[in-house]
């Protein structure tokens, strides 16, 4: 049975699409612009070939958030090493500019079925709120967050710890409902990031979601994504 609060959520997320739709338009054009920039500049200096890379990669997400909108969705068979790399890239200098150790355990390559822009917004985002946490809480004399991939069982189980101060025990049933945000009072995020985290792992990857929190352990999130199949060897997974 649909609710009235449930038919809210769906008017808000529609807005929030509609606006989405209208800021990626926004994005392009000057995107487009800096990338033409960026080729036309020495290509010599080690610099621009980053910066010419990092906007090529910039481009791939607003074109895919663009299809995510028009409800369209490239699933398909890919390798997570490779999408780890890329991410790399961007949390790494994250994390160092907050001040963050960040650490990552994979011991093997492996497969999974689904969009690979998908899978990096999922991990992506649980490791940026990771390095938040640490933004609002207590100093800590060795801040870390590690992200851990394991696979068992013909599943890729995907933890991202941190040792912050945790999430307040009324607010953690909450946390993957749209529009609900623990980061109000410090002016910054909107509470949609989980809420679209948990709709990629359950609905587009066919996973699980779940969180563990305390003031003295801090808090672990837990994916878990079946892998791909190969088809040709009855129904084997891709590793």
């Amino acid at each position: 049975m649909i609710t009235y609060e449930h038919l809210q959520e769906l008017q808000r997320f529609a807005e929030l699409g509609r606006m989405s739709a209208s800021l990626l338009h926004e994005i392009s054009n000057p995107l487009a612009a800096a990338l033409l920039n960026l080729e036309l500049s020495d290509q010599r200096s080690a610099a621009v070939r980053r910066a010419h890379h990092d906007m090529k990669m910039l481009r791939r997400y607003v074109e895919a958030a663009r299809q995510q909108v028009r409800g369209h969705s490239k699933a398909t068979n890919f390798r997570v090493q490779p999408q780890l790399d890329q991410l790399k890239r961007l949390l790494v200098p994250l994390a160092r500019k907050a001040g963050v150790r960040f650490d990552i355990i994979f011991p093997a390559d492996c497969r999974l079925h689904g969009d690979p822009v998908k899978f990096q917004h999922i991990v992506s985002n649980l490791v940026t709120n990771a390095i938040e946490a640490y933004r609002d809480g207590p100093p800590r004399q060795q801040p870390r967050v590690r992200l851990t991939l394991a696979v068992k069982n013909n599943q890729l189980i995907i933890t991202v710890h941190d040792r912050a101060a945790g999430i307040p025990s009324k607010a953690l049933p909450h946390v993957f409902e749209a529009f609900y945000t623990t980061k109000g009072q410090s002016g910054h995020g909107l509470g949609i990031g989980l809420a679209i985290v948990k709709r990629y792992v359950t609905a587009d990857f066919r996973g699980t979601i779940c969180v563990t929190s305390s003031r003295r352990s801090g808090t672990c999130f837990t994916v878990t994504l079946p892998l791909a199949v190969d088809t040709s060897k009855k129904s084997a997974p891709l590793c």
